[in-house]
Order: structure tokens, then C-alpha cells, then sequence
């Protein structure tokens, strides 16, 4: 069976999100994972808003000194965004994406 890369991102992105914690993914893994999810992104005209949330949390990220709330912020208009985008989707994809909603939301939450 092939693996599917854009079902591999959401998969670790959950993962990261889930058993990660704020220490092993905001300072280490984020930039590095926000990058994959731009280069998804890109071919999908419906992302824009998502992709400059993505932009808009790296630059928080690589800022040395992020704002808690500021990334708070962004990453709960991520997981709204990525909420009416699994709305919008064909079935197979929205429910690859509720899982990834959720887990943002509830990382966001928790800063």
C-alpha cells in the first residue's frame, strides 16, 4: 500500500501536537513543520488564510522571543480555519482534517 504524504504530515502533526507538548515542538520542530505545511498549501487555493497563519506563527517562532498570546491566537484562527476548510471538503478529507483542527485547538489552548 503507498503512503500518502499529505496523510503522513496531518498523522505527525497530530502526534507532535498530541504527545509533543509545547517544549519538544513550539521551539524545535515548528518552524521546520510549519515549512511542510506551507509547501502542502501551496497548490490549494482555499489555504490561503492558512498559509499566512502559518507564515505569521513562524515568524513568531523564529522571533527568539515568541508572544504566548500572539501564538495562542494564531493557532486558534488555524484550527477555525482548518475547521470550515474540512466543512468544505469531500469526505475522505474532512476527516483527516477534524482530527488536525482539534489537535491545534486544543494545543492552543493549552499556551
Amino acid at each position: 500500500m503507498d503512503s500518502n504524504p499529505t496523510q503522513d504530515l496531518i498523522n505527525n502533526t497530530v502526534s507532535a501536537l498530541n504527545d509533543g507538548g509545547v517544549t519538544s515542538i513550539v521551539p524545535t520542530d515548528g518552524p521546520l513543520l510549519i515549512d511542510y505545511w506551507i509547501d502542502v498549501l501551496a497548490e490549494a487555493p482555499q489555504s490561503q488564510q492558512l498559509r499566512i497563519s502559518l507564515q505569521e506563527l513562524r515568524s513568531q517562532l523564529e522571533s527568539g522571543n515568541p508572544d504566548a498570546v500572539t501564538v495562542r491566537t494564531i493557532m486558534l484562527d488555524m484550527s477555525d480555519q482548518l475547521s470550515v476548510v474540512a466543512q468544505n471538503s469531500q469526505p475522505d478529507i474532512r476527516d483527516q482534517l477534524r482530527p488536525l483542527a482539534e489537535a491545534v485547538h486544543v494545543f492552543a489552548i493549552s499556551l
